[in-house]
C-alpha cells in the first residue's frame, strides 16, 4: 500500500472517528434536554391537578376524582397518571403502554428517554391526602430525538467527506513530489537515469530528491562515458572512416548473419553501387577530393535508403554494399530508380568527371545460400549495369532465391498443416558457466516435423512461414510444448529455459493476450524462464519490444536480446532498452581473438552491460581457447558447439 493511501486512511479513521463521536455527543445532548422537558411537562401537570383533586378527594368525591384524571389523561399526552395514599396504595391510576411510531426500534432500544415522574402532594387545610404521580408519553420525544439523529449524522456525515476531499487535495499538493521519486525509482530499476524535474517544498522531501538527482546524473554520466568508448571500439573495428558507413568487415559478419539465419526475413536484396574510375579520378583531383566524394555517395545513399536498409557499408575502395530486407519487388525497383537518379546529380555536378560512373545492381538472396555465391550474382548484376550504359541499374529479380523448391503456396500449406497436426518438435542447447561447466540454460529450438518424418530446420521454414504471416501461430506452437513440458516435470526438479520470439509475434493482440494469460497461470516454483528477441527485432518496433519486455517482468519472466553486438545501434540499444541478458552474436566472438578492435568492442559490451547489471552470454563458442579468451574478458557464459549441440534429449 502507497504512503499517499495510508495516511489517507489513517486520516479517514481519525475523521470518521472524530465525526462519529460528534454526532454521538449532538444526540445525547438532545436526548438529555429532551428527558428534562418531559420531566418539567409531567411536573406541570402533576401542579395542574393539585387543586381539583384535592377538593374531590376531601369532600370525598371519587368519582369527580376519577373523571379530572380521566379528563387530562386523555389526551394523549402521558404514560401513567396516578393519585396514591399516604400509605403508598393507588387510589385513581390511567396508564397506557409506552408508545413509539414512526422510530426503528433498534434506534429506542439503543437510546432510552428515562424522563423523571413529576409529583405534586394533595392536601385539605393542613391535612395531606396524599400525592398525584404524572409520566409523560414518550412519543413525541423518540420523533423529535430520531428527526435529530437523521439531521446531526447527515450533516457530520456531508462536512466527513469533505474533509476527505479536502485531505486529498492537501495529500496529493504535499506528496505529488513522492509520484516522482516512485518513478524515478522504477526508471532506475530498469536502467533508466533521468532526473526528477519537481522540486518539493517539505525540507526532506527536497533533500531525498536532490539525492537522487545526484545519484542518476552520476551514474548516467559513468554510463555515457562507457558507451562512448564502446562506440570508439565499434567504430575502430567495424565503421569506415571516410563515408561514416560500416567497413567489409561487418558487411561481412553481418551478412553472414543474415544467411545463417539468425536474422528473420522472408526476402531480402542485396543492392551494391561500384564506382567506376575512382583511381583516375584520385590521381587527377586528389585523394582527398575522392574521398570527399565517396563520402557524398554514402550519404546519397543513407539518405535514399533510408530505414529501408538494415545493412549499410562500404565493403571496397570504391564499392558500396546495402541489404534490404522484406521489400516488395515494386519498392526495391522504385529504391533503385531512385539511387541512381540521386547519384545521376551527384556525378553531373561534378567538375572534370567526364570519365568518372557508377554502376547499380541488385539481387534477391535467401537463408542459407552461400556468401560467395550471392557475392558473385552481385558482381554479374554490376557488371551487367556497366555493360548497359553510363550510370546503369541493372535489378535482377531472382524468384527462386527466396522460396525453396516446392514453392511459396506449397510451403505455406506444409505450415498450416503442421500447425494443425502438432507436428513440431523441440530440441535444447545448453548455456553453460564458463567458469565451472554447469548447465545454467537450455535454449529452446524448434523444428517442423515434414511430411516424409524428416526434420525441417528453422532457417528453411521461417522465411516463408515470415512471408504468410505465420509466426504468432508458430511461437504459440512452441510455446505450448514448453508449457506442457513445465507441467510435466518432476515436482522438485528445476528447469531454466530460454525461448526465441519473432518480432511478428509482437504485433499479434490475441498472441500477446494468450501469452500473458499462460504466464499468469503458470506455476513459477522451480522454473526460471526467459524470452529472447532478436538485436534485429527489437530494432524494428523498440516501443513493441519494450511494452513486451514489461510485461514479461510482471511475471517474473526474464528478457533477453539475442545475437547483440554488430548492429550500429547496439549501444544505444543496450541503454533504451535494457535486458536481463544479451547474446553476443558468434561472428564477434569469433573475431575477437583475431582482431584486436573487434575485441576491445566485445570488452566495452562486457563493461557497459556489466554497469548496467546485464549478464552477457557468449554465442559461437567452438573451442577451449575461446572460453579462455572470454573468461579473461569476465564473460560469465557461453553457448555453443563446444558445449553441445542442440538435442532434444535436453528438453
Amino acid at each position: 500500500m502507497t504512503l499517499r493511501r495510508q495516511l489517507f486512511l489513517g486520516i479517514s479513521v481519525i475523521f470518521l472517528g472524530v465525526f462519529v463521536g460528534l454526532a454521538i455527543l449532538g444526540v445525547s445532548g438532545t436526548r438529555t434536554y429532551l428527558e428534562e422537558q418531559l420531566g418539567s411537562h409531567a411536573q406541570d401537570a402533576a401542579s395542574s391537578l393539585v387543586h381539583p383533586l384535592s377538593q374531590s378527594l376531601a369532600d370525598g368525591d371519587m368519582i369527580l376524582a376519577e373523571t379530572q384524571v380521566a379528563t387530562l389523561f386523555d389526551r394523549g399526552y402521558f404514560q401513567r397518571i396516578a393519585i396514591l395514599g399516604l400509605d403508598g396504595s393507588v387510589i385513581v391510576e390511567r396508564e397506557l403502554a409506552a408508545k413509539v411510531e414512526g422510530v426503528p426500534m433498534w434506534f429506542t432500544s439503543l437510546v432510552t428517554l428515562q424522563a423523571p415522574a413529576g409529583e405534586s402532594f394533595l392536601t385539605a387545610r393542613w391535612r395531606q391526602l396524599g400525592k398525584v404521580v404524572v409520566l409523560s408519553q414518550p412519543t413525541h420525544a423518540y420523533q423529535y430525538l430520531w428527526k435529530s439523529a437523521l439531521e446531526i449524522s447527515g450533516w457530520m456525515l456531508l462536512a466527513y467527506f469533505l474533509a476527505l476531499a479536502l485531505v486529498r487535495m492537501v495529500l496529493r499538493w504535499i506528496l505529488n513530489p513522492l509520484s516522482e521519486i516512485e518513478r524515478s525509482a522504477v526508471d532506475i530499476q530498469q536502467k533508466h537515469f533521468g532526473q526528477i524535474a519537481v522540486k518539493p517544498r517539505a525540507l526532506e522531501l527536497a533533500r531525498v530528491v536532490g539525492a537522487m538527482n545526484d545519484m542518476s546524473r552520476k551514474i548516467s554520466e559513468f554510463l555515457d562515458a562507457e558507451s562512448r568508448k564502446a562506440e570508439k571500439f565499434r567504430r575502430e573495428a567495424y565503421q569506415d572512416d571516410v563515408t561514416g558507413l560500416d567497413n567489409r568487415r561487418s558487411f561481412d559478419l553481418r551478412l553472414a548473419q543474415a544467411l545463417s539465419g539468425e536474422i528473420a526475413f522472408s526476402d531480402a536484396a542485396l543492392l551494391g553501387i561500384e564506382v567506376n574510375n575512382l583511381k583516375d579520378f584520385n590521381t587527377e583531383a586528389s585523394y582527398r577530393k575522392g574521398d570527399q566524394f565517396l563520402a557524398s555517395v554514402a550519404a546519397a545513399a543513407r539518405e535514399t535508403l533510408g530505414d529501408k536498409a538494415s545493412i549499410l557499408c562500404r565493403i571496397g575502395g570504391s564499392s558500396f554494399g546495402f541489404v534490404l530486407f522484406d521489400q516488395n519487388t515494386v519498392t526495391l525497383a522504385d529504391i533503385g530508380r531512385q539511387l541512381r537518379d540521386r547519384l545521376q546529380q551527384i556525378f553531373d555536378a561534378l567538375e572534370g568527371g567526364n570519365d568518372f560512373s557508377f554502376s547499380i545492381g541488385m539481387v534477391h538472396f535467401r537463408h542459407g545460400e552461400e556468401r560467395a555465391r550471392v557475392l558473385s550474382r552481385l558482381d554479374l548484376a554490376i557488371e551487367s549495369a556497366r555493360q548497359s550504359g553510363r550510370n546503369g541499374l541493372q535489378y535482377v529479380v531472382d524468384v527462386g532465391s527466396s522460396e525453396s523448391s516446392i514453392g511459396s503456396l506449397a510451403w505455406r500449406e506444409l505450415i498450416r498443416n503442421a500447425l494443425a497436426e502438432n507436428r513440431w518438435t523441440l530440441l535444447g542447447q545448453p548455456v553453460v558457466s564458463l567458469s565451472s561447466g554447469e548447465v545454467m540454460q537450455q535454449e529452446i529450438m524448434t523444428r517442423l516435423v515434414g511430411n516424409d518424418g524428416n526434420l525441417v530446420p528453422a532457417s528453411v521454414f521461417l522465411p516463408m512461414a515470415m512471408r504468410h504471416k505465420l509466426m504468432p501461430d508458430i511461437d504459440q506452437a512452441l510455446l505450448s510444448l514448453v508449457f506442457r513440458r513445465l507441467e510435466e516435470r518432476g515436482g522438485n526438479e528445476c528447469v531454466n529455459l530460454a525461448v526465441n520470439l519473432s518480432n511478428q509475434s509482437l504485433d499479434n493482440r490475441e498472441f500477446l493476450t494468450w501469452i500473458g494469460g499462460r504466464l499468469s497461470r503458470l506455476n513459477q516454483r522451480g522454473v526460471r524462464l526467459s524470452f529472447e528477441l532478436t538485436e534485429y527485432g527489437c530494432s524494428l518496433d523498440m516501443e513493441a519490444a519494450r511494452q513486451f519486455a514489461d510485461m514479461l517482468r510482471t511475471h517474473q519472466v526474464r528478457f533477453g536480446i539475442d545475437h547483440f553486438g554488430l548492429m550500429p545501434s547496439s549501444l544505444q540499444l543496450l541503454r533504451d532498452l535494457p535486458p536481463d541478458y544479451v547474446k553476443l552474436n558468434a561472428g564477434l566472438v569469433a573475431e575477437a581473438p583475431e582482431n584486436e578492435a573487434a575485441r576491445a568492442l566485445l570488452r566495452s559490451i562486457v563493461s557497459l552491460a556489466s554497469s548496467l547489471e546485464v549478464e552477457v552470454i557468449a554465442q559461437g563458442v567452438e573451442n577451449a581457447e575461446q572460453v579462455e579468451m572470454l573468461l579473461k574478458d569476465s564473460v560469465k557464459a557461453g553457448q555453443g558447439y563446444h558445449f553441445g549441440a542442440p538435442s532434444a534429449d535436453r528438453i
